[in-house]
């Protein structure tokens, strides 16, 4: 049972005046999977990222909301959007001009307004997402998986990425700390990445986050919460390179174990994979004025 009482808490403490939503990801609970094959009709580029000759209606998968429940920002006054599950098999291997990825498992998600350039990378923006796991389609945490990230515009580097799994070259495999979610810094300044902030992925609830990025000031901030709980910062207002604007992806890139010098190409992969993860609640804000949004309302 959605926890109402907090809702109304949360809500009495929430700004009046919400941020204004530049691109809306959440699918209505009738949206039908063939949409997401088609860019007239999809919030997702129908095209990107996906293994050659796959489709989205294929890769995507709506969850029972009995069990997954909607996200924290999935619930809307008038009706609910309902979850959507990412997913990656043998077959999920990206071929960008016939040059095929082979050390890399991926299928993610676009929204149809990026190009690099578009109001999502202007002023100052916030993404939102929310990402649970699912037991019948598990992760293999010996590998390292980029789960929502922003590219830079010439897809040399990342402005921030969302990761889990043991970090590629661990010289402990699993890692530890595996089952982890990780927000990491830009790489686009060629210096090692930094954790901004971790938590455990913790089985059956959703997890929550809000990825600010000062687009003129080159700045992060990031909030968090697990469940139904109200947002809080995680990430203090920080230099962070944003210079390469760029695009964000939110789905599954699974990276292969070494060895491997060029890990787009080369590295292990298994065979059989029926992966998967659950995503829900993904939006972009203009944060230039009024901020980010911590509750649905």
């Amino acid at each position: 049972m959605i926890p109402v009482i907090l809702f109304l808490t949360s809500f009495a403490t929430a700004a009046l005046a919400a941020p204004k939503i530049i691109w809306d990801g959440r699918l209505k609970m009738d949206f039908p999977a063939t949409d997401l094959d088609n860019s007239t009709t999809s919030p997702y580029n129908a095209e990107y990222v996906l293994g050659a000759g796959q489709k989205w209606s294929e890769q995507l998968v709506f969850p029972t909301m009995s069990v997954t429940g909607p996200s924290l920002f999935d619930l809307v006054f008038k009706d609910c959007r309902k979850p959507v599950e990412v997913t990656i098999n043998n077959k999920s291997i990206f071929a960008p001009g016939g040059n095929a990825q082979k050390g890399f498992r991926r299928s993610e998600l676009l929204p149809s307004i990026n190009n690099g350039t578009d109001a999502t990378v202007q002023g100052t923006t916030t993404l939102h997402l929310s990402v649970r796991e699912d037991v019948h389609r598990s992760l293999n945490y010996s590998h390292e998986y980029q789960i929502a990230f922003i590219e830079t515009n010439d897809f040399s580097s990342h402005v921030w990425t969302l990761k889990t799994g043991t970090p590629f070259g661990s010289s402990e495999v699993p890692a530890k700390d595996a089952k982890t979610l990780r927000l990491t810094s830009s790489t686009a300044d060629g210096k090692a990445e930094e954790v901004l902030f971790s938590v455990p992925f913790d089985s059956g609830c959703w997890h929550n986050f809000a990825v600010q990025t000062n687009w003129v000031d080159s700045t992060i901030s990031a909030w968090y919460s697990s469940g139904y709980g109200f947002m809080s910062e995680v990430v203090e207002t920080r230099a962070n390179n944003a210079t390469g604007k760029g695009q964000a992806h939110i789905g599954i890139l699974k990276l292969p174990t070494p060895p491997a010098t060029d890990p787009s190409h080369e590295g292990y992969q298994p065979s059989g994979i029926n992966e998967g993860l659950i995503y829900g609640g993904i939006f972009v804000e203009d944060s230039s004025q009024n901020g980010v949004s911590l509750t649905p309302w």
